[in-house]
């Protein structure tokens, strides 16, 4: 099966059957051969099938799907439209934030077998049964590569056994979420809990800014206090289906608050600072 992609990210694969964009000069010459287009991003949709037309030029069997089009949650292969490593053992989410599209496209929590991989990137990985989780560590801890945990893991369900499951793998990145005004509360214990794990590039936090009407100022005010409670934040844009222009100002803030080579410096000189005028 070929399967082709409107943009490549850093999950998009990367085999010979794997193409980004149109058809390239040399492609398989069987026009039998399905061709399967996947779209992410609902911003991607025009563009998808702008490649659908191209695609069948040469294919009889040229077809959309993906997140941004509700794909059916039952029956998806896990792994099929990423590269090697990545791997989602559940869809769906417990919750009903209302800025996710997660339950409106995907509904409620669904546990899929277990295929082998290193970076999770299940939307709520900890709200699964507990057998599946000890099963999903399981085959983390047979990875000859160090583990990442980039679906964004729930602070509201973290519990002290999950914690001894992260100390048994080779924990590369562990990604949880504040994604609200007050979610920085649960985040808090989690801070507890992890006290044993080092931070550096490992205990990491997504920090939706800019939702709702929230302030520069106040967006600044969370990521500051996310990064004092020992997780380097991930400041990501709110982005709805429709495109929105954000100012440069907005865009800088990001920018700032995804680099932790950027943000560490900076609150490092601060501190230096605050030493400074403590003793004269």
């Amino acid at each position: 099966m070929i399967r082709a992609f409107p943009r490549r990210t850093k999950l998009t694969p990367r085999d010979e059957l794997a193409f980004v964009g149109d058809p390239p000069l040399f492609i398989p010459q069987d026009p039998g051969m399905p061709v399967r287009i996947s779209v992410a991003f609902t911003w991607d949709i025009a563009e998808a099938k702008r490649l659908q037309r191209s695609w069948s030029r040469f294919y009889t069997d040229v077809q959309i799907g993906g997140p941004a089009l509700r794909s059916p949650v039952y029956g998806f292969k896990p792994g099929r439209f990423l590269k090697t490593g990545a791997v989602i053992t559940s869809r769906g989410c417990i919750r009903q934030c209302k800025h996710c599209f997660v339950p409106d496209r995907e509904g409620g929590l669904c546990e899929i077998p277990i295929t082998t991989g290193w970076n999770v990137l299940d939307n709520n990985l900890l709200a699964c049964s507990r057998p599946h989780i000890e099963a999903v560590f399981d085959m983390l801890r047979k990875q000859p590569h160090e583990v990442h945990l980039t679906g964004g893991l729930d602070a509201l369900l973290l519990e002290p056994w999950h914690v001894a499951l992260l100390q048994s793998v080779r924990l590369r990145s562990a990604f949880f979420a504040c994604d609200y005004p007050g979610a920085e509360k649960p985040l808090e214990r989690v801070s507890d809990l992890l006290s044993d794990i080092k931070r550096r590039q490992t205990k990491r936090c997504y920090v939706l800014i800019g939702f709702n009407g929230e302030s520069i100022i106040k967006a600044e005010e969370r990521l500051e206090r996310v990064f004092e409670l020992g997780f380097d934040p991930f400041a990501m844009l709110y982005r709805d289906e429709q495109t929105k222009a954000w100012s440069k100002e907005w865009k800088d803030l990001q920018r700032k608050w995804t680099r932790p080579a950027i943000y560490r410096k900076k609150a490092n000189k601060r501190v230096e600072r605050t030493e400074a005028a403590a003793h004269p």
